[in-house]
């Protein structure tokens, strides 16, 4: 999705027309069309102007995803006070707080003690915390990531210390850096590529002793329209029109046959701009385990090529050009893409859960089924 999608989607989202957002920003309707079929951008001071009138930051205005407006980050947000006080209780000698941004559902601090450098994470639970414990256990000489050094609860509020991982978000980097980071990346993807897991159990999500939920690859990929593991009833209720959806089901049982695995291998299952650390050009950490799973690493792959980040799109078009050579890979990462979008829809829209702006979503899911075989 282009920046001038986004700009009309809001719009919409927002419930103006074009003549209405023309006429409060003083410019002509054209102008405003211009900039949302692509043909000119706005300056920085219109989009600053754009992103009041739809009341929303301009991250949310900008990025790929946006956080959906129905949902909360966390039950309890805890001011500095009370994370350094949290975090003294563990280093007595800690300084040097800094917020670390990007997060959902954690606030995430930095912070420096006993000569060393940490990060403190709370608001999750505590399962999440203790599978990134599992990961670090279990692969640390193949991947670099955070080593979970203590996990707790305080006060109703879960936690957790890691060591800190020197890198910048790729989010963060300028475009020449993203772009120097790139044969990087693909090197991860290789990385990841190579870990079987042939002794652990399960497919699918696993929990924080390594077990994986379904007994096939083909079983957690399929689970999305049984109807005893995913109950769409409730999805118009909850406002959002079930055509995509329905639609999304039926070309996934169309394509599902697609689906073959023969040797299980670890995703991360959220690799993004927010969760891929960088230094100097390298790859220096992989961070936020909490949706990683077991079977095809193409899952990965297809995760990047749903949300389509703007930021992202050398990264994109690598990955295109690598991993779809054939029509038949074409189509189980199509699977895949279709898995993902309506995994989104269902945890946000029916259980309630922290996501992103389901209209983005169930946009970005009809042009994919529009458009990718």
């Amino acid at each position: 999705m282009h920046i001038g999608e986004k700009l009309k989607l809001r719009r919409k989202k927002a419930g103006y027309t074009q003549e209405q957002v023309a006429e409060k920003m003083n410019i002509t309707r054209q102008t405003l069309s211009n900039w949302e079929v692509g043909k000119y951008y706005p300056d920085i001071d219109s989009i600053i102007e754009l992103s009041r009138i739809y009341q929303l930051s301009l991250d949310e205005l900008l990025l790929g995803k946006i956080y959906f407006k129905g949902a909360f980050p966390m039950a309890k947000k805890l001011t500095e006070i009370e994370i350094e006080r949290l975090i003294k209780k563990h280093y007595s000698n800690a300084t040097d707080f800094k917020e670390l941004g990007g997060g959902l559902v954690s606030q995430t601090y930095k912070f420096i003690a006993d000569e060393g450098k940490y990060v403190f994470q709370a608001g999750n639970r505590t399962e999440v915390y203790e599978k990134e414990r599992w990961v670090y256990n279990n692969f640390n000489n193949l991947l670099p990531v955070r080593n979970v050094l203590k996990v707790g609860v305080d006060d109703g509020v879960t936690y957790s210390i890691s060591n800190y991982i020197e890198g910048s978000k790729l989010f963060d980097l300028n475009s020449q850096e993203l772009l120097d980071t790139c044969p990087s990346i693909m090197k991860t993807l290789k990385v990841l590529e190579s870990i079987e897991v042939t002794e652990q159990n399960g497919y699918g999500r696993y929990d924080n002793n390594g077990q994986g939920a379904y007994p096939t690859w083909e079983d957690f990929i399929k689970a999305v329209f049984n109807e005893n593991i995913y109950n769409w009833s409730a999805l118009e209720r909850n406002g959002l029109d079930s055509s995509v959806v329905t639609n999304a089901l039926q070309e996934l049982k169309s394509h599902i046959s697609s689906v073959t695995l023969n040797k299980k291998y670890i995703i991360h299952g959220d690799l993004g701009s927010y969760n891929l650390l960088a230094k100097g050009g390298q790859i220096s950490g992989i961070i936020d385990w909490s949706l990683s799973l077991y079977g095809d690493h193409l899952y990965d792959k297809a995760n990047i090529l749903f949300w389509n980040e703007d930021k992202l799109r050398p990264l994109i078009q690598q990955i295109t050009s690598k991993y779809i050579d054939s029509p038949e890979t074409k189509e189980k990462i199509y699977c895949y893409i279709l898995r993902i979008g309506l995994d989104e829809i269902y945890n946000t829209v029916i259980l309630n859960e922290v996501g992103y702006d389901i209209e983005w979503v169930a946009n970005r899911l009809q042009k994919i089924m529009d458009s990718f075989l």
